[in-house]
């Protein structure tokens, strides 16, 4: 029995050689190791992992690091910007009503109708925007990607069922329950978080499915089904790490999404109660003292429209930097090469 599993041990590390080739040499078993299989699923997936990092970070637009500069530029500043301002968010300065912006008090971006700093107001709105942009995701991708890379894998009359749950659920109105969910409860922080992820994620697993389903007839996952890995084992180490770097695109997607989502529920007045106002609050707000005070309504705009491009943005050059068709014909001009050269021909003798 020793010698057949030492076969079919040799057998599979041919089968690793094809691309996408498993990390390392597949150990071998012992006597005493047939009924346990091979530690090959708990290495990494591909010989050319830095190459290809390397490759994907040479094609990376230059946008791609602009928009994350923005990104980090105003995550920055929306943490340490308030302390800036000696105002609070919802302390009103009974001597500045409606006041315009200037740098001759210290309301830079000026005040609304109840003397409240719109500076502070704008920063404290966009934590708490962009707090509830990347909970709402995070949340998203795991359900969406363990979803999505399940019934991808699993095929068949499973894939088939999970699907159809997919299709109900994408036919049930989300944003009314949200809205109701909201409307009928404490509008708390982590049940919008859970409301806008849960109304998110569905477009991340169908995405997901289909790659998924791509995946699980490749030869590297052949061979670990061969050499006796689990169902769980083969999700885990060979089909999730293959789809992370297209959740990866679309999670700047999604972000951009949760951040919309919770600006019209602000806009609508049910988002979290005051003090602690998201951009759709403040903006819904400033519609009210457009005529007397604008800026309380463009400042958070102009911040909600810069955080919503940038992710656009970004998600876009991640899709170019990540593009298959992209890193096959780098593959194909050498790029991401064999990490063992092959051996020289002998030269023929005359």
């Amino acid at each position: 029995m020793g010698r057949l599993f030492n076969g079919t041990a040799h057998m599979i590390r041919g089968l690793a050689l094809i691309d996408p080739p498993l990390r390392g040499p597949l150990p071998l078993a012992g006597e005493g190791d047939i009924g346990r299989p091979s530690n090959i699923f708990e290495g990494r997936i591909y010989r050319g992992d830095d190459v290809a990092m390397t490759s994907f970070l040479r094609r990376l637009p230059r946008s791609a690091l602009a928009s994350i500069g923005v990104l980090a530029a105003l995550a920055l500043l929306a943490v340490v910007g308030p302390w800036l301002s000696p105002y609070a968010p919802e302390h009103p300065d009974w001597n500045a009503l409606s006041a315009a912006p200037s740098l001759a008090h210290a309301h830079w971006l000026g005040t609304d109708a109840i003397g409240r700093d719109t500076f502070v107001r704008a920063l404290y709105g966009l934590r708490l925007s962009l707090l509830l942009g990347f909970g709402a995701t995070a949340i998203a991708l795991a359900i969406g990607l363990s979803y999505g890379a399940s019934a991808g894998y699993l095929g068949g009359r499973s894939e088939r069922l999970m699907m159809r749950g997919l299709d109900v659920l994408s036919a049930l109105p989300f944003l009314l329950i949200v809205i109701l969910l909201l409307t009928l409860f404490d509008r708390s922080l982590p049940l919008l978080l859970i409301a806008i992820g849960g109304y998110v994620w569905i477009d991340l697993a169908r995405v997901v499915r289909a790659e998924a389903a791509r995946l699980r007839d490749q030869p590297f996952v052949l061979a670990a089904r061969a050499a006796g890995a689990s169902t769980a084992q083969i999700l885990r180490w060979h089909i999730v790490p293959n789809l992370l770097g297209l959740a990866l695109v679309y999670a700047s997607l999604l972000a951009s999404q949760a951040i919309l989502v919770e600006s019209f529920l602000g806009f609508l007045g049910l988002s979290i109660d005051e003090p602690s106002a998201g951009l759709g609050t403040l903006l819904q707000e400033g519609t009210q003292e457009l005529d007397s005070a604008p800026w309380t309504l463009l400042v958070p705009a102009i911040l909600l429209v810069a955080t919503l491009a940038c992710f656009q943005q970004l998600g876009d050059a991640l899709r170019d930097g990540l593009d298959v068709r992209g890193a096959e014909t780098e593959r194909g001009s050498g790029a991401l090469a064999p990490t063992e050269p092959a051996a020289k021909p002998p030269p023929v003798s005359a």
